[in-house]
């Protein structure tokens, strides 16, 4: 029994580590715009899947979108990274920041055993969820309120007023078992550097101190997110 543990400990930890380098290899400049192409087709696919799509209501109401692809691998002990993009849209203007780079971590304990891949879309809908973001480090669901967000053209009417955050995943792989989780998102400065070609750029300089020009990688996802919006 001890041997077939560690063996799964062993193939868990492999497992993992090929995640690790792909995603590092990602924060060449050719791997960046790869997230942010990335990030466009997830959104394309979840709007053009009638049990998924986002209201085009909830679409243009929304304040800022971050845009996720997670691994998560576990074995007793878990574990989660991955990376993403997060985009805010001006409250007068209505036009949409550049995209920043985030990254996440995460670890857990509990029955668990299996790998999964995790794409998710969160739409900032508040106040509150845009001065999530001025932190340096934040949690989705404790630094503001999070629901599962509302698919259809007549779900409008389910958004509370008080919510911060809606959330939209899809899951790829098996994982099974039940966890106790803690995690955090927060700035990715490698990437943004190196996108940007400009030492020490924040996020907060990227989404809200107009600090960069829109670069031409990211104006396709633009485009889609003002369609998506009916905008």
């Amino acid at each position: 029994m001890r041997k077939l543990a560690k063996g799964r400990i062993f193939i868990l930890l492999v497992v993992f580590s090929l995640f690790v380098v792909v995603e590092s290899f990602a924060d060449s400049k050719k791997g960046l715009v790869k997230k942010i192409q990335r990030a466009q087709e997830y959104l394309e696919d979840i709007m053009e899947t009638p049990d998924t799509d986002i209201p085009q209501a909830v679409m243009r109401k929304c304040r800022g979108i971050i845009i996720l692809r997670q691994y998560k691998a576990g074995f007793i002990f878990g574990i989660k990274g991955g990376a993403g993009i997060v985009l805010v849209r001006d409250k007068k203007t209505r036009e949409w920041s550049p995209p920043a780079f985030i990254r996440t971590g995460e670890g857990s304990f509990g029955y668990q055993i299996g790998g999964q891949t995790i794409d998710s879309i969160f739409l900032i809908m508040n106040k509150e969820g845009m001065e999530m973001l001025s932190k340096a480090k934040f949690k989705i669901g404790v630094d503001a309120s999070a629901a599962i967000g509302p698919v259809g053209r007549d779900a409008e009417a389910k958004v509370g007023p008080g919510t911060a955050i809606l959330a939209y995943s899809r899951a790829k792989g098996l994982y099974a078992g039940a966890s106790f989780e803690g995690g955090f998102l927060l700035s990715d400065k490698k990437a943004n550097e190196k996108f940007y070609n400009i030492k020490g750029i924040t996020l907060q300089d990227i989404i809200f101190n107009n600090k960069v020009q829109m670069p031409e990688e990211a104006k396709p996802l633009v485009e889609l997110l003002n369609r998506c919006a009916g905008t």
